[in-house]
C-alpha cells in the first residue's frame, strides 16, 4: 500500500514538495501519453494513482496553506506580461496604412458605355457551313 500521512506530522520540506511536484508533472505527462496511444493502460493506472494521491493530500490542507499547483509557479500570467515596464519592451513603429482606392461607378461607366456603343464586327452571313 501507499504511505499515509498522519494529521500530527509537520508539513513537508521544500525539497520533498519539489520532488512531489516533479513526480506529479511526470505522472501527468504519462497520462497524456496514454491518451495519445504512447503508453500502456498499466502505466496510465500507475500515473493516475500518483495524481489522485496528490489531489487527496491537497484537499486535506487548509485553502490558505496550500502551495500552488505543480508547474504553475513558473508560468507567467498575462497581467504580469502586460505590466512589464515600457522601457523593457522595444516598440517598433507601425507601418503606415494603405489608403483604399475607391472604384466609383463613374470611372467605370465611360469604358462600359464605349464598349456598348461600338458594334461588333459583322461576319458575312452565309448559309453555307464550312466542311467538316
Amino acid at each position: 500500500m501507499g504511505q499515509r500521512r498522519k494529521p500530527g506530522v509537520p508539513d513537508e520540506t521544500a525539497v520533498e514538495r519539489e520532488m512531489r511536484d516533479q513526480e506529479v508533472l511526470r505522472a501527468n505527462g504519462e497520462l497524456a501519453a496514454y491518451f495519445k496511444g504512447r503508453r500502456t493502460e498499466r502505466e496510465a493506472r500507475a500515473a493516475l494513482k500518483i495524481i489522485k494521491a496528490f489531489v487527496r493530500d491537497r484537499g486535506n490542507r487548509d485553502a490558505k496553506s496550500r502551495p500552488p499547483l505543480p508547474g504553475l509557479e513558473m508560468a507567467r500570467t498575462p497581467k504580469e506580461i502586460r505590466k512589464a515596464p515600457r522601457d523593457a519592451r522595444e516598440r517598433q513603429p507601425r507601418a503606415p496604412r494603405r489608403t483604399r482606392r475607391e472604384t466609383s461607378s463613374k470611372s467605370a461607366s465611360p469604358t462600359i458605355k464605349r464598349q456598348a456603343n461600338t458594334e461588333p464586327s459583322k461576319l458575312p452571313e452565309t448559309d453555307e457551313r464550312p466542311p467538316d
